[in-house]
């Protein structure tokens, strides 16, 4: 392996691309100082990952890009590329070439590839690590580092003999390892935390969520049973109060017809009535005739005495009435008098209501005139305000405008004084520089132009990068999360594997002898079956402790087992010779075969090889298998022979009839899930490896994509920089010219021009000034207007506010006062009605009395008018009165007859009215009846949401045709009192717990992968740490003869020797340099001369390169401190290393003479450095450049 050669673009002092060709041999690179040799050196270690800017002589990393000159733009891009010969595959890569290329860029942005594919500085270091090529190595001597290398502290100077050693790699591994350690004792211990806290919990939510699970069914069976009841009880009350909607609608038709039946009757009573009416007026007519015909019958036949005592008891009579009228007529003057002054006192109270109806009109309408009047004259103050505040921002800004104004005036009239300074009468120039400028124009549009065709396909291709740059990112997300799973996968497998070839989970016994191999043992049982899948659990259960048992070739070898268990004292076990195990097979019942759940005889689903079949049988031969417990208890109760019944799960009914059954804490079945458990892990990280192999090539093309769109990235740059140069020089020559054609003197008629329009625009702007301060004189003048205006509307304001409220209240007072009177008034015409009504009853009363007064008088005088004609008169009564007794008779027949047809009609009306009641209380009770109906099926209704959450359309889907009311009114119940038994229940403890066991089985497992993890890291620290230590004391010791050797060649003679400080521990222990120069005494080198330090630090490198060569090695200026002497010797040294590449970097003629190459480093132009390949032939003198 060899370097080919170095490019550089953009580094530095380098701001064109310069390659420098690297032959075998001693290439040397000589130039003044201050011309960028050792820009070179700084190049190679900077490619190489180099971090530190100190090292590479800056401030900061950005300080390696080109920063540009007087002449020269700054680069945006620094950019160095190595090219080494790997023909000899020394470097780990498929490649006879490799080029390794560091970018970087002024947004800080880093790239670092191998041959254009984009990697990690991570993959460089790694690649050059234990070569003796690196920042850290010995192939780069910088200034001042060979002084470094014997001054520097002895535990400093490890660095260098580890890169020898070859132990950088795993240092750096070792360290990696260590870290991972570290983080995996931190996550181990925050998994134990979790663990813990996770046990603290996962007991009360499993049985929180075995509550919650019985109550979920409970509350779902409880829903689906009461949702059915309620539709029963819906069905029914639809039911009913159809039925009753039904019997109103007959009801109704009922009563209508009774109704016209009653209204029938009514009329026929009405008529009879009416006839009754009238036969009883012509029955007492008759009789009242009858009395009055027999009274003056008896009154002529008794004229005398009778005559006489009638006479005085309508005398008596007669003053009685007019003692009666006489007292009604005082009674009546007197009420007539009341009513007048009631009248009388109603209309003044009527004209005083009006008067104060009037009153509060007017008090109203001055009310809300004045109020209206307020309001008007308080919006004209607010307006009058807003024009305040309008005129003074309308002053403000007039002001500003001055301002602006009176300053623009000023520089005018500036302006006119220089131009009247610049004018002269020069000849015009315009002309030339007008074309010139039109030229510039047009190129500097074009350059325009291609600036932003650049920019744009700069925007592209980083977009581009981005886009690829977020897939590789998401792909190597991907590739973590797959490298983790593709790790805890190999990690578990890897566990599952050791335990198993270390049988944990056997007891001590079995284990010890199984990893003794005694002669004659063959395995564990477990070991020599094989167990379908899902048949783990039945036959472990079934198997027992068996699983252990030893099979082995015959009695001797298990006697010669049990006695190393009893010499040994290692326990006990049991062994089944395969020669004394035999066993007879029975077969089970017939009907057992065919039974439900029946799986089959142990022994024939567990598999074996032919020559264990016996051991087979012998453990299993006697065990069926069975799908649940109830098919297991069925069976067990069909056979006689003796079978232990095993379920799926691992419940066990046995041969007698006991039954074990249950579930311990953690799982059962390892041991036998062990071998199915390695092979579905080795699919699974065999998956995960394909699927990492994928997503890697997959980055591979979007990394070698993303370089060619950086590396068209990188000329993109260079294009626009170049570009944006071009546009810079065009645009300050066509500054000039357009500051040249300002400048240029103008035409006088163009001066004048000029001229006028300045003094045209200075007197309009005093104009406009004087206007501005004449409108803020005026618009302050209608402010102060304005604010006397306000003053005066305010005290319009106050007067009428003050009026307005005098006006409420007076309002006020007369609403109240009309409403007094209104309740007066309202008084008075009850009383009036009431004497209006007593004078009515007192005047019918005196004219009642006096009709009987005037009757009597005119009997009275008839009385004693009538005792002539009574002869004659007593013959015409007795006549009349025999014709009006007939008369009576037949009235008194036709009104019993009619009484008799009244009777009867009042019965049928009353019987009718009766059945019409009943009828109507019917349809009442009916109407209660079918409304409680409407409002219970509505309460069900609403039943249904409020208790369950669901809608009648909805409960449809939950109804169940053949559901018994009497059983779900009992199951609803029971199920309602055990929902109470049950009390409080946290509903969400069944997913929790789910999530918890889950999560508590996961961080079980990973702190077992974690302590795995961490048992095979130490291992692995453990290995590294014995290779360090025999890798670097080796080349250690080999380093201590060269050291020797190169010391006395360089020297002349003397001794020199390397000491570890502490021989204990190499690992860590500094690095002593004693040495003796010839003629001296033997001392420490840090007491040496600043020569004979750099000689001995130049031998100690000659040592190291000797016991471990590096391909390349570069020296910068190492041989300054010597003299031509020591030069001689120190060239003709490196002659000794023919497999070794030189790069010197040296202002020694000497040293430059021995050289097979010669590159010279100039700056032709202040700060751009050059690269000149120079050969002896060619008349190059060295001399020129071994001056300072």
């Amino acid at each position: 392996m060899y370097f080919k050669r170095i490019e550089l673009q953009g580094f530095k002092s380098f701001a064109d691309p310069v390659t420098i060709d690297l032959n075998d041999g001693i290439t040397c690179i000589v130039g003044p100082n201050g011309s960028g040799k050792s820009n070179i050196s700084d190049a190679l270690r900077w490619v190489l990952g180099e971090q530190s800017p100190k090292s590479l002589r800056g401030g900061k990393m950005d300080d390696v890009i080109f920063a540009g000159t007087a002449t020269r733009k700054p680069k945006g891009m620094a950019e160095v590329s190595l090219v080494i010969d790997n023909s000899l595959a020394i470097l780990p890569l498929e490649y006879n070439e490799v080029q390794v290329t560091r970018r970087m860029y002024r947004s800080g942005e880093s790239e670092y590839l191998i041959n254009g594919n984009q990697c990690r500085l991570r993959d460089i270091k790694e690649l050059f690590m234990d070569t003796g090529i690196g920042v850290d190595g010995y192939s780069i001597i910088g200034q001042g580092k060979i002084q470094e290398i014997v001054s520097t502290k002895p535990e400093n100077r490890r660095e260098i003999f580890e890169e020898a050693a070859g132990v950088v790699l795993y240092k750096s591994r070792k360290a990696e390892a260590e870290r991972k350690l570290a983080s995996a004792s931190d996550n181990l211990e925050r998994v134990k935390d979790i663990i813990a806290e996770i046990e603290g919990r996962i007991g009360t939510l499993k049985d929180e969520s075995e509550k919650a699970s019985e109550y979920i069914v409970l509350r779902d069976r409880y829903k689906y049973v009461g949702v059915n009841i309620i539709i029963h009880n819906i069905d029914g009350l639809v039911r009913t109060v159809e039925n009753s909607r039904n019997e109103l609608i007959e009801m109704e038709e009922k009563l209508r017809t009774m109704d016209e039946k009653s209204e029938e009757l009514e009329l026929q009573i009405e008529g009879i009535r009416d006839k009754s009416s009238e036969l009883d007026q012509a029955h007492e007519d008759a009789n009242a005739k009858l009395l009055t015909k027999i009274e003056e019958l008896n009154t002529i036949t008794s004229r005398g005495q009778v005559n006489e005592e009638k006479i005085q008891g309508i005398e008596r009579e007669l003053a009685r009435l007019e003692s009666v009228i006489e007292e009604t007529r005082n009674k009546l003057e007197t009420e007539n008098n009341n009513f007048a002054e009631l009248e009388a006192n109603e209309k003044s109270y009527r004209t005083e209501n009006e008067q104060a109806l009037a009153a509060l009109q007017e008090a109203e309408s001055d009310f809300y005139d004045s109020k209206r009047k307020l309001e008007a004259i308080n919006s004209e103050i607010d307006n009058s305000k807003d024009d305040i505040i309008s005129l003074s921002n309308k002053n403000i800004t007039k002001k500003a405008d001055i301002s602006t104004l009176e300053n623009y005036v000023t520089t005018l009239n500036d302006r006119k004084d220089k131009l009247n300074e610049e004018y002269s009468g020069k000849d015009e120039t315009d002309a030339e520089n007008a074309h010139q400028l039109k030229q510039l124009e047009e190129q500097y549009r074009e350059v325009e132009n291609r600036q932003n065709s650049a920019a744009s396909q700069i925007n592209e291709i980083v977009a581009n990068i981005r886009l690829l740059e977020e897939q590789a990112s998401n792909s190597v997300k991907q590739i973590e999360d797959l490298s983790n799973k593709y790790n805890r996968t190999l990690a578990r497998k890897n566990t599952i594997e050791e335990m198993e070839s270390n049988y944990e989970g056997y007891n001590n016994a079995v284990r010890l002898l199984m990893k003794q191999h005694t002669g004659g043992i063959i395995g564990t049982v477990s070991d020599l079956i094989k167990v379908p899948t899902g048949y783990e659990v039945a036959t472990e259960t079934a198997l027992g402790s068996a699983m252990q048992n030893i099979v082995c070739d015959d009695d001797s070898s298990a006697k010669s087992a049990v006695r190393w268990l009893k010499d040994n004292k290692a326990g006990r076990a049991t062994f089944l010779p395969l020669s004394s195990i035999r066993y007879n097979r029975q077969y089970p019942e017939h009907e057992i075969e065919n039974a439900p759940g029946y799986l089959g005889v142990a022994s024939e689903i567990v598999k074996t090889e032919d020559k264990y079949h016996d051991i087979l049988e012998y453990l299993l031969g006697r065990v069926i298998f069975t799908s649940n417990m109830d098919d297991a208890v069925r069976i067990s109760k069909m056979t006689s022979r003796g079978y232990r019944i095993v379920t799926t799960d691992g419940e066990v009914i046995n041969s007698s009839g006991a039954i074990t059954g249950g579930k311990f804490k953690n799982k059962s079945a390892n041991i036998l899930e062990r071998k199915n458990e390695i092979k579905e892990l080795s699919d699974a990280a065999e998956k995960y490896k394909k699927q990492i192999t994928t997503l890697r090539e997959e980055i591979t093309a979007a990394n070698s994509k993303i370089a060619e769109l950086k590396e068209s990235r990188g000329k993109a740059y260079d294009e626009l920089q170049q570009i944006e140069v071009d546009k810079g020089v065009i645009a300050s020559e066509l500054e000039r010219i357009k500051k040249l054609t300002d400048d240029a003197g103008a035409h006088k008629d163009q001066y004048a021009s000029e001229l006028e329009t300045l003094n045209g625009d200075i007197e309009r702007a005093t104009d406009m000034v004087t206007k501005h301060k004449s409108e803020i004189a005026d618009a302050e003048a209608e402010i102060t207007r304005l604010n006397e205006h306000i003053e005066e509307l305010m005290g319009k304001a106050e007067k009428y506010d003050a009026r307005v409220n005098k006006l409420r209240e007076i309002t006020l007072e007369n609403k109240l006062q009309l409403s007094e009177q209104d309740a007066r008034i309202l008084g008075l015409n009850e009383l009036i009605e009431r004497v209006r009504d007593t004078i009515t009853d007192l005047e019918n009363e005196m004219e009642e009395s006096t009709e009987a007064y005037e009757e009597l008088k005119e009997k009275h005088h008839m009385l004693t008018s009538t005792d002539a004609e009574s002869s004659e008169k007593i013959a015409q009564l007795i006549e009349l009165k025999q014709g009006l007794e007939e008369r009576i008779k037949l009235l008194g027949e036709s009104i019993d007859e009619n009484k008799v047809a009244y009777e009867e009609s009042i019965r049928d009306q009353k019987k009718l009215a009766h059945e019409l009641n009943e009828l109507q209380d019917a349809k009442y009770k009916l109407e209660v009846k079918s409304a409680k109906s409407e409002t219970l099926l509505d309460t069900q209704k609403d039943k249904l949401w409020d208790e369950f959450e669901v809608s009648f359309a909805e409960a449809q889907d939950i109804r169940d045709d053949d559901f018994g009311i009497t059983a779900g009114n009992k199951e609803a119940k029971e199920i309602k009192l055990r929902m109470a038994e049950l009390g409080d229940v946290n509903i969400s403890s069944v997913e929790e717990y789910k999530s918890v066991s889950k999560r508590y089985e996961f961080m079980t497992a990973q702190e077992n992968d974690i302590s795995t993890a961490m048992k095979e890291l130490r291992s692995i620290i453990t290995n590294m740490e014995r290779n360090i230590r025999d890798k670097f004391k080796e080349n250690f010791d080999k380093v201590v003869i060269n050291f020797e050797h190169s010391f006395r060649e360089l020297f002349g003679g003397g001794h020199a020797e390397l000491r570890l400080e502490d021989e204990s521990d190499p690992l860590s222990s500094g690095i002593e340099i004693i040495a003796q120069p010839p003629g001296k005494k033997l001392k420490n080198i840090n007491l040496m001369s600043g020569g004979e330090k750099t000689l001995t630090a130049i031998a100690l490198m000659f040592a190291v390169i000797k016991a471990k060569p590096t391909p390349f090695c570069i020296l910068d200026e190492v041989e300054a401190a010597l003299d031509e002497a020591n030069i001689d010797r120190f060239s003709n040294y490196l002659k000794r290393f023919e497999d070794v590449q030189f790069a010197l970097i040296t202002h020694h003629k000497a040293t430059m003479e021995h050289a097979d190459v010669l590159y010279g480093v100039t700056m032709p132009e202040q700060g751009i450095s050059r690269v000149l390949s120079l050969k002896f032939e060619d008349g190059f003198d060295p001399s020129e450049y071994s001056n300072e």
